[in-house]
């Protein structure tokens, strides 16, 4: 089973037709897989969930940066081709039928709870294929939570005939957050460790890390969303101390954090490096990735579209850029151009990468960066510019920011899906890290112990610890539509930095309720100087502000992104199942029938 551990998207053919399913009701028969001769041994159980892991986080894909500009549904990224209508409340039709209310993937992986105890085996011989199950049920069904709230929960396939469980209503988003948090624990307590399965099977340290990411989820989504139409039921006090445990838990059944991140190239270039990797295995501080190869038979073109292709389209925004802090730790403002930054267009991106966190240097590319060192035309070749200036718009990076995150000088530069290939990160030590120091802000309103968390992401890129110095927060800090304490705006500072560009922030801003930090704004980007371009034949076509900021949705958003709080934070429900199905309720804000 090896290969197919590292082969995501290789699913089976006894399981294919599930995926063409396109609703609950409109189902492919399940004949392939119910028969008695199926189901019968480990490796049948293993093979089918082993068919569902496309399903997990990480993934890349051919066309594009896949996660890595996820971050683009938000204030941290600007999209060349467009502004995201999500963010804008034009995203207003509420589907006729189907949408996201999709209860495919819910019947498939109760198709596997259903059946698997038709295996005569022992269950030791199979309980790392149940535990994984349990992960992936626990995945899909908070991706629906997430979506839409409170919804119905099914333990089982549901039958045509069975007209109590088709017509039910939602049940509450406690029931179902608990019943979550219940198949994660059971994972975790059946789930070998990474060093036993490996770094491309579901394991326990990641599940972990998952449990830590749902119950944050949930504690500050009932806070912040509390009074509001997308409130939720669920116990804030209860999910942020297991956000605690499940981090306490980590340290003792895991062995902790010592040597675990990745700091191979030192303080100037772990931080970098580790996001550009062809394999995960030996570097613990990832505990779950997808592998890329033209053997495998799953691959992408990530290492080639990163800077060749304007990672597909996305940069940072100038926003996200004044999050990072000064290389001592202390705050800065990159605003000020008089006394900080007083360069403009590419000589400003050294000014502040010679001032700024290391991590900005890691992440963003600066003149002098190595492009490439093995493709014939780009061999040695050296950043010069922020690609601004394709004359196909979907190949900029608009802001000036180009990404670096996910890059390697090793790739070729070359399309056609050339190994060796980037891979893929579905789960990493630092956001258990981050989510731990936020929960635990957040439940007690005062810093943990950060020597075995944050202080370590610092340390890893030669900066003092937060123990050390704490930053001072001013009013050039985000707004996020409400008052925090300084120690959370500090928490929540750390986490847009270590994680930012990896798909976090769109989660983010919406469990915090946190849409004023881009309502009525529009996103920019560095200081333009055409100059830098004068030996370029295309020149960057982009709109700049009063002040020379790269201003790309100028006219198209001319009063800034006007997000609809009352409505957007959870998505409507089809209106053919609100009409066959009476006990069904429509999200606030969203059409219903008649």
């Amino acid at each position: 089973m090896k290969r197919r551990s590292l082969m995501w998207g290789a699913s089976l053919s006894i399981i294919c037709s599930l995926a063409s399913c396109n609703k609950f009701l409109d189902r492919a028969p399940l004949d392939q897989i119910s028969t008695p001769e199926f189901w019968k041994t480990p490796q049948e159980l293993d093979a089918y969930i082993i068919g569902l892991y496309d399903w997990l986080p990480g993934q890349l894909s051919s066309s594009g940066m896949g996660y890595y500009t996820a971050d683009q549904t938000s204030d941290n990224m600007i999209l060349s081709t467009g502004y995201d209508k999500f963010m804008n409340g034009e995203n207003a039709t509420t589907p006729a039928t189907g949408g996201a209310w999709n209860w495919t993937a819910i019947r498939q992986i109760n198709t596997f709870f259903d059946n698997y105890q038709r295996c005569p085996a022992p269950f030791a011989q199979y309980q790392q294929t149940y535990a994984e199950a349990c992960f992936l049920k626990a995945l899909r069904y908070h991706g629906m939570v997430a979506a839409f709230g409170d919804v119905p929960w099914y333990s089982h396939v549901i039958s045509d005939k069975d007209t109590v469980e088709l017509y039910k209503p939602r049940d509450s988003r406690a029931l179902v957050v608990d019943s979550i948090m219940a198949l994660i624990d059971t994972s975790i307590k059946y789930l070998k460790p990474r060093a036993t399965v490996g770094v491309n099977r579901i394991n326990k340290e990641t599940a972990l890390i998952y449990k830590s990411r749902v119950a944050l989820y949930e504690a500050t989504w009932a806070k912040y969303h509390a009074g509001t139409p997308s409130a939720s039921s669920v116990n804030a006090n209860k999910l942020f101390q297991k956000a605690i445990d499940a981090y306490t838990q980590f340290k003792t059944d895991c062995g902790g954090f010592a040597g675990k991140l990745y700091t191979t190239g030192g303080t100037q270039q772990a931080y970098y490096n580790l996001f550009g990797q062809f394999d995960y295995k030996n570097i613990p501080e990832v505990t779950l990735s997808k592998n890329y190869s033209q053997a495998l038979g799953v691959t992408n073109q990530v290492g080639y579209i990163v800077w060749l292709y304007g990672y597909g389209g996305c940069s940072y925004s100038f926003d996200m850029v004044k999050s990072y802090l000064k290389k001592d730790g202390t705050s800065i403002d990159i605003s000020d151009t008089v006394n900080v930054i007083t360069a403009k267009g590419a000589a400003s991106l050294t000014q502040m990468a010679n001032l700024l966190d290391p991590r900005f240097r890691q992440s963003v590319f600066i003149p002098g960066d190595l492009i490439n060192n093995n493709t014939v035309g780009y061999k040695d070749s050296l950043f010069k510019v922020p690609q601004m200036h394709n004359g196909t718009m979907g190949y900029n990076t608009i802001s000036g920011f180009a990404p670096k995150k996910a890059h390697n000088p090793s790739s070729t530069l070359q399309g056609n899906y050339i190994d060796p290939e980037i891979a893929g990160i579905a789960f990493r030590i630092p956001e258990l890290m981050l989510n731990y120091v936020e929960a635990y802000v957040e439940l007690n309103g005062n810093f943990p112990d950060l020597s075995d968390n944050i202080d370590l992401l610092r340390q890893r890129v030669g900066m003092p610890t937060l123990t050390s110095v704490k930053p001072t927060v001013t009013a050039k800090w985000p707004n996020y539509g409400y008052a925090i304490s300084d120690a959370l705006a500090i928490v929540r500072q750390e986490r847009r930095v270590e994680l930012g560009g990896e798909g976090f922030r769109s989660g983010d801003w919406k469990r915090w309720r946190a849409h004023k930090l881009f309502d009525g704004q529009r996103p920019k980007g560095f200081k333009l100087v055409m100059a830098d371009y004068a030996p370029y034949a295309t020149k960057p076509n982009v709109k700049v502000d009063a002040q020379g900021y790269v201003d790309p949705y100028q006219t198209t958003l001319p009063g800034g992104y006007r997000f609809n709080a009352e409505r957007d934070y959870l998505s409507p429900l089809p209106l053919d199942d609100l009409m066959r199905n009476k006990k069904l309720t429509q999200n606030p804000g969203w059409q219903s029938p008649g």
